[in-house]
């Protein structure tokens, strides 16, 4: 009989291994999609539109790659990022193709976590991840591209703030 770290009462299965580890990714992500607003969803009494709860909101941002030296960090990408109809698009990535998704939202106190997908069909997939604290927007941008002679995979850092009159504060 084979031992598992000297243990003979215990041998591990393949149903087991796959058991574990479906649980270690389902149920973070089921967690996640049952705590997130639905894209274009207001969790008010009058929905019957396609709005969404950041809806309106225009961010003024810089973005740099996280692993940017300090001559980068200090002149960013400038970009808008807006939210509007329940879906949200970068100024600087409809260039690309980049077409505009709908994002979703958990509101934790004081703060809003937003997650959207951005998808091109000739550069790739972004992934914004931010959270938004009163008038300032911190958050991340992954893009990733297939080749078949390479792979781009970045992740970038997004600071941005409030554009006065886009919306509430």
């Amino acid at each position: 009989m084979r031992t598992w770290f000297g243990c003979r009462l215990f041998r591990p299965t393949p149903w087991l291994a796959m058991v574990t580890f479906g649980a270690l990714i389902v149920l973070p992500a089921t967690a996640w999609s049952q705590s997130a607003v639905k894209p274009g969803e207001v969790k008010t009494a009058s929905s019957g539109s396609n709005a969404g709860p950041l809806d309106g909101r225009q961010f003024r941002a810089g973005i740099t790659r996280d692993d940017a030296d300090e001559d980068e960090r200090n002149r960013p990408l400038e970009d808008r990022l807006m939210f509007a109809d329940g879906k949200f698009s970068s100024e600087i990535c409809r260039r690309y193709n980049f077409k505009e998704a709908p994002y979703w939202v958990r509101v934790k106190g004081d703060q809003v976590h937003f997650l959207a997908e951005l998808t091109s069909p000739t550069d790739g997939k972004m992934v914004w991840k931010g959270t938004i604290r009163g008038d300032v927007l911190q958050g991340t941008m992954r893009w990733t591209k297939k080749r078949w002679y390479w792979t781009i995979d970045t992740e970038h850092v997004i600071r941005g703030r409030l554009e006065k009159g886009s919306g509430p504060s």
